[in-house]
């Protein structure tokens, strides 16, 4: 077991969440039915039928509350035995598991769920599984409801719902039954990218007082999201401690075994070789930035959308009525080059006068996390543009567009007045637009950044 502890241990007997101890599972693997009889009869002693195949191993570890830690490991290491066992599914052959307050999980889709039940039958008999007072459970009921966003087909059998509408609803109830410790799984990857932001401000919002069990093959989630990593290989922990080391230490060690499928080489071909008549374009909405600018790759956005109906707080003295992403020349994105000038415009309306309004935007990734971003104030710090009552206006953000990663984005953005330490906001809105990048050139890191040149040198001689 590589030892990578940054401090967790403390006085968990008082202040832990999830203890578990020497815990163990093993299987009775027979070659054949009659084996099981032969066991049942003449089995004893050193005398055995079968081979024991051991899911975990003596595996112990400790959340304090508060925290928050993911477990990693390849396919087989043992992450959804120990799910089930701490959630109660599954009884553990050897150790124990103590937990501190009141578990809600999500295993899998549809896990807890009667698929022949419609999705207000499923609320009431998940709710009641957590023993939440049927009181309770009717008080909730519509915000439940309203945080799913499938109201339409609250009444219609699981069996009809997509996974998507699934997971949604899953998730839905367990935001809503004052749980002390979430556990979730892959599960939560389902999803569209609005409702999937969603999900990442409540669980920011949980961490401040609850705690999160989270199991993932995203290395890069675990290391953002998750206070501690635990490392499963084979049933044992190869490693329990700070995440970004643990998901390091996970990465050198399987990367040596990982090969770019061929469809994969034939992507990265066909995105890194545009069109002639792409390049053109490119080159000329380059014209206003500096020519020692050097090829960056390229990245394919899709489904830019803004939406109206995007979860917001404000006065709304000032509202926000759209948000694009374009091109410098107002064109819509589709391949486009990395670092390549682009516009995010943030238009809206106000309802009383604005001495100085402050707009901005920033761009976050599918796991809620603020990548950049810009605001007007110190621009109009020293000359302030008023806005009267009804009238429009709009702030226009040019800038290189950095290579991302494929994946989901969302742009959120905000009106306010006053400094950026002491102001009224006027209307925030979170995931205001959303887009997509689909094929990108870029692999390894989330941003690509703006190299100025690129050279390689060989010498005869070598380096002392």
């Amino acid at each position: 077991m590589i030892k990578l502890n940054v401090g967790l241990q403390m006085s968990f007997e008082e202040v832990g969440a999830i203890i578990v101890k020497g815990v163990g599972k093993s299987y009775e693997i027979y070659d054949k039915p009659s084996d099981r009889l032969k066991q049942l009869f003449w089995g004893k002693g050193d005398r055995q039928y079968f081979r024991e195949f051991s899911a975990l191993k003596d595996v112990s570890f400790e959340i304090p509350r508060g925290t928050s830690l993911g477990v990693i490991g390849k396919n087989g290491a043992g992450k959804s035995t120990l799910l089930q066992i701490i959630t109660g599914t599954l009884e553990p052959t050897s150790g124990t598991v103590k937990i501190s307050g009141k578990v809600a999980a999500i295993l899998e889709l549809g896990a807890g769920f009667n698929l022949e039940f419609s999705g207000r039958e499923n609320i009431e008999l998940y709710c009641n599984l957590l023993q939440i007072p049927p009181a309770i459970i009717r008080e909730r009921f519509d915000q439940i409801v309203d945080f799913s966003e499938i109201a339409d087909f609250i009444d219609q059998p699981l069996k009809t719902y997509s996974s998507g509408m699934v997971a949604r609803l899953a998730f839905s109830v367990i935001a809503h039954v004052d749980a002390d410790i979430l556990i979730i799984d892959e599960a939560l990857a389902v999803g569209d990218a609005a409702f999937s932001q969603k999900c990442m401000r409540f669980l920011h919002q949980f961490k401040k007082n609850g705690s999160i069990f989270f199991v993932s093959h995203d290395t890069s989630a675990v290391k953002t999201f998750c206070d501690s990593a635990l490392w499963l290989d084979k049933g044992e922990v190869r490693a329990f401690g700070d995440s970004g080391k643990v998901c390091d230490a996970y990465l050198a060690d399987i990367y040596p075994n990982t090969k770019v499928s061929s469809e994969s080489e034939v992507e990265e071909k066909r995105i890194s070789k545009p069109h002639p008549m792409v390049l053109a374009k490119n080159e000329e909405l380059q014209e206003k930035f500096s020519e020692e600018f050097v090829y960056q790759g390229y990245q394919q956005i899709e489904a830019f959308r803004f939406d109206p109906d995007a979860s917001d707080f404000g006065t709304k003295n000032a509202e926000i009525v759209s948000v694009t992403l374009t091109d410098v020349k107002g064109n819509k994105l589709a391949i486009c080059e990395g670092q390549q000038a682009v516009k995010v415009t943030v238009g809206s309306v106000s309802h009383v006068s604005i001495e100085s309004p402050i707009v901005g935007f920033f761009v976050k990734d599918r796991l809620g996390q603020p990548l950049f971003g810009g605001n007007t104030y110190l621009t109009y710090e020293s000359k302030p543009m008023p806005v009267a009552v009804g009238q429009s206006f709009e702030a226009v953000f040019t800038f290189r567009l950095p290579t991302l990663q494929v994946g989901n984005y969302s742009i959120t953005a905000a009106i306010s007045s006053g400094t950026l330490k002491a102001h009224t906001q006027f209307h925030w809105m979170h995931d205001a637009a959303l887009f997509k990048v689909s094929a990108s050139t870029l692999d390894g890191v989330l941003v690509g950044i703006p190299i100025q040149n690129i050279e390689m040198k060989v010498y005869d001689e070598v380096f002392d």
